[in-house]
């Protein structure tokens, strides 16, 4: 299991460079120079991942929690057919586009209609979705077939690492913001401080990709 102990620190200074263009306080253009000044490396997150045996899986929809139970198949697999164990294995999974809101906390799911805007209903009170059952499912519900060994936070204490598209944040804001005041900044910023706990916001996906695919990540697009 990874612990990522190092990137900590530097999550929280990345996302207050983050924030602080989202609220208009620095340009975009001086983004790369505020972080190297911090001494914060967008890369961190990827420096931490030795696993022998490396995997990016690419999850633009949710599809009622398919990719999750891809991701503990593949874990499953190299366990039970091959012996090898999560300490050998480097597992990344991208959220970006319609898996956005998956890689933010309950309380955004409720203010920000989350479940609504991903068109799920949550089938115990017949309304949209107003928490992350992709993160944390209660017993019954449907996500990942019911499987809770899926769930996201399963899945990270075996070290799976979820990374989340800053990109995709700033969509996601501009799409929320008209019904919450029409504040996207404010809106951006929020969801920033509201990713969930062990996630790493990255600045663009596609880059990430790109990034992990040169260190011998293989890829998988669900």
């Amino acid at each position: 299991m990874f612990g990522f102990p190092s990137l900590a620190s530097n999550r929280r200074r990345f996302l207050g460079t983050l924030g602080a263009v989202a609220t208009g306080m620095i340009g975009g253009a001086a983004v790369a120079e505020r972080v190297m000044a911090q001494g914060v490396s967008f890369d961190a997150w990827l420096d931490a991942l030795k696993g022998k045996h490396k995997q990016l899986f690419d999850w633009p929809e949710p599809e009622g929690g398919l990719g999750l139970r891809h991701v503990r198949g593949y874990l499953n697999t190299w366990r039970d057919a091959y012996g090898v164990h999560e300490k050998d294995l480097s597992v990344i999974v991208g959220l970006y586009g319609h898996t956005l809101p998956l890689g933010l906390t309950d309380l955004m799911w409720e203010k920000y209609q989350l479940g609504q805007a991903l068109n799920i209903t949550d089938p115990k009170t017949n309304a949209p979705l107003v928490r992350n059952w992709f993160a944390h499912p209660q017993p019954g519900d449907p996500v990942a077939d019911g499987l809770e060994d899926a769930a996201m936070e399963k899945l990270q204490g075996r070290g799976v690492l979820f990374i989340v598209c800053n990109n995709a944040i700033g969509n996601w804001s501009s799409r929320l913001a008209p019904a919450h005041g029409g504040d996207a900044a404010g809106v951006r910023a929020d969801l920033l401080a509201h990713v969930i706990p062990g996630a790493v916001v990255v600045p663009g996906i596609m880059v990430a990709m790109n990034k992990a695919h040169e260190r011998g990540f293989g890829y998988v697009r669900f």
